[in-house]
């Protein structure tokens, strides 16, 4: 049902301005003062705006679809990493390795499913970076740049979900987008139709194009907007399985998590 949330959503917007032209019709008897073939240019150019806008928000959430699998992948490395130097040590104490990493996993998550803030997400990976600098003691230097790099990986993955989803594609294409659907709109409930049926046909068929491709691109450009934990709220989020389904094998090993 995730694919038709934002059809459906859009489906009273549908109904309005169908009420709005059965008014104009049967209540009001006002006749279109512009014909339908004069609005044919007008919607072209729409349509080129919408695609520019479509195509400029799908970067970025093409982008986005990676980063649940890249920080889950950069996690499991750390955490074979913290699993062999508490394998591998003999004098130093390692005892607080695991439940730190396992609370920079869980913090992770949480933050990705919006249940904490990111200054938490950066609070706990310089919490871990103690784990990292002390592997040096407990299994040698190579452990500690190998777990180093992978933290810096992580950190990128994290800094760049956080920017995707604190920014706007082009806040002035967004207003530009909104007159122009907004002046179509119009246009179609001002336009006169040579029949009834065509007239009904395409005062419900294009605003639902419209303001349904309008909706997508605002929907495209927030990809991580997860309101309940564990779940997907938007009609175009991420999916972030592979975070979720590491923590949940994790969860099965036996780890406090």
């Amino acid at each position: 049902m995730i694919k038709w949330k934002l059809m459906v959503t859009t489906l009273p917007f549908v109904a309005l301005m169908v009420g709005l032209a059965l008014v104009r019709d049967y209540v009001l008897h006002i006749k279109g003062v512009i014909g339908f073939s004069e609005v044919s240019p007008f919607l072209t150019v729409v349509s080129l705006i919408i695609g520019f806008m479509l195509a400029g928000v799908l970067t970025d959430f093409k982008e986005g679809e990676k980063i649940p699998g890249e920080i889950a992948t950069s996690l499991e490395t750390i955490g074979d990493t913290v699993e062999v130097v508490i394998a591998l040590n003999k004098e130093s104490d390692v005892s607080d390795f695991e439940p730190k990493f396992h609370h920079l996993v869980a913090t992770i998550d949480d933050w990705f499913m919006r249940q904490v803030g990111v200054g938490k997400c950066y609070a706990a990976l310089n919490d871990f970076r103690d784990v990292v600098i002390r592997m040096h003691a407990a299994a040698g230097v190579s452990y500690t740049i190998r777990c180093l790099g992978e933290v810096h990986t992580l950190r990128r993955s994290i800094t760049r979900a956080d920017v995707i989803e604190r920014t706007s594609f082009v806040q002035v294409g967004y207003a530009l987008l909104d007159l122009l659907v907004a002046s179509t709109l119009l246009l179609l409930l001002a336009a006169n139709y040579n029949t009834v049926v065509s007239e009904y046909f395409l005062i419900t068929l294009l605003p639902l194009i419209y303001i349904y491709l309008d909706r997508l691109i605002r929907d495209l450009d927030r990809p991580f907007m997860y309101r309940h934990h564990k779940s997907i709220s938007g009609s175009a989020d991420v999916n972030p399985y592979p975070l979720q389904e590491y923590r949940q094998r994790l969860k099965k090993a036996g780890k406090n998590i």
